[in-house]
């Protein structure tokens, strides 16, 4: 099967987690090297419990241009991918939740971060991860 995406090989996925996606947590990342974050998103752990939760990507504190989607609690279950994508699409062909648009540079060492706010949403585990390409 051929990939929907063709990844070049200067893009590197990194990847942390947050123990759920409830208003005041977060999935904190450090940059390895300088670069474009080319998709950034999120997977869940459990089904969430009682809300949706929002979730906003920044570097070093500055918001993603479009770095922002909803993870929705009606329907979710585990595996649940959300995600943000400079082409639209994320790396399993289907139709990312928001389109990036800028500030998506980073510099080595930078905090990459997935903000989680919501009305008392909880669940488990949220995996967070971002595909930055070296330059």
């Amino acid at each position: 099967m051929a990939l929907p995406i063709a990844h070049p090989l200067d893009e590197v996925s990194v990847h942390g987690s947050s123990l759920d996606c409830s208003t005041g947590k977060a999935v904190v990342i450090r940059a390895p090297f300088k670069g474009t974050i080319k998709e950034i998103g999120t997977m869940i752990g459990t089904a969430l419990a009682t809300a949706d939760a929002t979730a906003t990507a920044s570097i070093a504190g500055t918001a993603i241009t479009g770095g922002s989607w909803v993870i929705t609690s009606s329907g979710s279950a585990i595996g649940d991918l959300d995600a943000a994508a400079v082409s639209g699409t994320v790396a399993n062909g289907v139709a990312a939740n928001s389109t990036i648009t800028g500030a998506n540079t980073c510099l080595e060492g930078d905090l990459i971060k997935i903000a989680f706010t919501g009305s008392g949403t909880a669940g488990g585990t949220v995996l967070g991860y971002a595909v930055i390409r070296r330059g």
